[in-house]
């Protein structure tokens, strides 16, 4: 889906007439003076170039459209923020920079979700072999002391793992028969 609106978008970039040097200078004198139409013409006018930045952050944990946004959104706050000077190297270091941070967040995110499921997957693991050893399913109490956490830590997981099952409905069995009743219940 994302690569639909990627598409589109190019098309629509398209039909858009990038700023010639001249016309820039002209349109940042217009913006300095606070004319809005000015401040618009000259994003619409730079998009092409904050798609070439975006284009170099490509195939590295964002989606292209998302680094359009991304880019995009830094370099209206470029022209929003220009005082003087050297606008596109204003511009580039603003794109590049949210550019980076967007994908920093991105990769963190992406951390924190593989370390949740190393939890859950853990969690199921234990429950899983608590079961067969104890002939029933292991308390809330008894898998926090065999994993060495704390209950609500356990509580925490097997929310998680709840949450994650109804968003994704990956799973056929239903969080209580991967986890145990009573662990659900404890």
């Amino acid at each position: 889906m994302n690569e639909e609106y990627y598409q589109m978008y190019l098309e629509e970039l398209r039909q858009i007439k990038p700023c010639s040097d001249d016309e820039r200078q002209i349109l940042l004198e217009r913006a300095l003076k606070g004319e809005e139409s000015a401040k618009k013409r000259l994003i619409e006018g730079h998009l092409i170039f904050a798609l070439a930045l975006a284009k170099d952050f490509r195939d590295k944990g964002l989606s292209m459209s998302d680094l359009v946004q991304e880019a995009n959104l830094a370099l209206t706050l470029a022209v929003g923020e220009y005082q003087e000077g050297d606008f596109l190297a204003q511009a580039k270091e603003k794109i590049s920079a949210s550019l980076q941070e967007a994908l920093k967040c991105q990769q963190q995110e992406n951390q924190v979700e593989e370390a949740m499921a190393e939890r859950v997957n853990r969690l199921q693991e234990v429950s899983a072999r608590m079961a067969q050893e104890l002939g029933r399913e292991a308390t809330v109490e008894e898998l926090a002391q065999r994993m060495e956490m704390s209950s609500e830590e356990i509580r925490e997981i097997m929310k998680l793992a709840v949450d994650a099952l109804s968003v994704t409905g990956e799973f056929a069995r239903t969080p209580a028969e991967s986890l145990g009743e009573e662990t659900f219940n404890g």
